[in-house]
């Protein structure tokens, strides 16, 4: 009962730290320093939502004469004005829709940058899942190699096999051991690059569970019309709705500003009786003002409307361009997906016919001590091809990973 308990804590201890690949994922868009400098853009963007609706700042201008100006009224001593232009009505409902546009660009960003993290993550996950199921396939075997040698060991020491027989699963396990020791190495490697991707210390822990899936032959529906909603598509949208929204600004430019100020005028009564200028009452005078811009340059305008055109035409062939590069890809991404299910479906029955012919040896050599060799030999194809599923389903997964990526899904 006690070793029971033992036993269940541990598995509950591991099952706790047990991390699954949507735990690292989120872990991944948390810490990305590029997706955070993608949000940061963002909200800068959005500060400019408040910028493009404002009035343009007002202008005063203060003037004074170094000796007064007699005018009828009195004596001026200068004068100070200040002016408030006003775009045409709808000009700056336009500029803050420009801007709103621009900051939806940089949010797609995000989208874009996010996708692409995934895909690395998810591309780096699916090699340390193979390496681990590597190791242990190349354990399994060393156990077959030493239950090998054992019965080889027997029949020697029965005077039914000779003693080369050992010999030789002996150095089939050096081999075995030889290759443990190098995955093992790998794992190093392969461990940094995915914590690099995470954001985090290079040594920390990587936990792989669960077991590969089984590939199935046409599982993958053909989704090649879903390149549509990759990320970086939808990018050259919102880029089209910005110059439309540019092309509607640069329209507003053409209109007129309309300016309304005031002008003051302080006076003070002439002093001096050498001349008189009636009323001469020293009273300050106010000057209401009105100001209006004439864009009279109609070429410099309608050039700049037709930028905005061509580059919503423009954004519309890159788009088409990137569909196109999207879908190519797509079907080849398709076709490793289909090669590796079927791959994986040969490699199923070569496995099951090898360890049938395998078992018929086992129980002649039982019997007869011979063709220790060839069930040396088959052993050893029956694990290569469980090493060849391995990295089958791996290139399989790896495929669906490109599938998911290019589908931003």
């Amino acid at each position: 009962m006690k070793l029971k308990i033992a036993v269940a804590a541990i598995l509950l201890a591991i099952s706790a730290n047990a991390q699954t690949l949507e735990n690292y994922l989120q872990i991944a868009a948390e810490n990305n320093p590029g997706i955070r400098a993608k949000q940061t853009e963002f909200q800068a963007a959005l500060q400019k939502l408040p910028q493009a609706k404002s009035l343009p700042d007002p202008t005063v201008n203060a003037a004074f004469f170094l000796s007064p100006m007699m005018l009828p009224m009195g004596n001026q001593l200068g004068s100070i004005s200040a002016m408030q232009m006003f775009p045409w009505p709808g000009s700056l409902d336009a500029m803050e829709n420009e801007a709103a546009r621009m900051a939806e660009v940089k949010l797609q960003a995000v989208a874009v940058a996010q996708n692409e993290l995934f895909f690395k993550v998810k591309s780096a996950w699916y090699p340390l899942f193979e390496l681990e199921e590597q190791i242990r396939i190349q354990r399994e075997n060393l156990r077959v190699l030493e239950t090998d040698k054992e019965l080889a060991t027997v029949k020697f020491q029965q005077g039914q096999a000779p003693m080369v027989d050992a010999i030789r699963a002996d150095i089939m396990m050096d081999e075995v051991k030889t290759e443990i020791a190098i995955l093992e190495q790998k794992r190093k490697p392969l461990e940094i690059a995915f914590n690099q991707l995470l954001a985090r210390d290079a040594a920390s822990p990587v936990t792989i569970s669960g077991s590969l899936p089984e590939p199935v032959v046409g599982a993958a529906a053909r989704r090649d019309s879903l390149v549509g909603n990759n990320p970086m598509l939808a990018v050259f949208d919102k880029q089209i709705q910005v110059a439309k929204a540019e092309e509607k600004v640069a329209d507003f430019m053409r209109k007129p500003m309309i300016g309304g100020g005031l002008q003051y005028m302080p006076l003070v009564k002439r002093k001096s009786h050498d001349v008189h200028i009636e009323p001469n009452t020293g009273k300050d005078m106010f000057m209401p003002m009105v100001s209006v811009t004439v864009p009279i340059w109609n070429k410099k305008y309608n050039a700049a409307v037709e930028e905005r055109r061509l580059m919503q035409v423009m954004y519309a062939d890159m788009k088409q361009d990137m569909q196109n590069e999207l879908a190519a890809m797509y079907e080849m991404s398709f076709y490793e997906v289909e090669k590796m299910a079927q791959m994986v479906e040969l490699l199923n029955l070569q496995m099951a016919k090898t360890q049938q012919a395998i078992d018929l040896m086992m129980a002649a050599y039982s019997n007869a001590g011979q063709d220790f060799d060839e069930i040396l030999r088959l052993q050893q194809q029956l694990f290569r091809y469980r090493m060849e599923k391995v990295s089958a389903q791996t290139e399989y997964q790896l495929a669906l990973v490109k599938l998911d990526y290019l589908t931003g899904k």
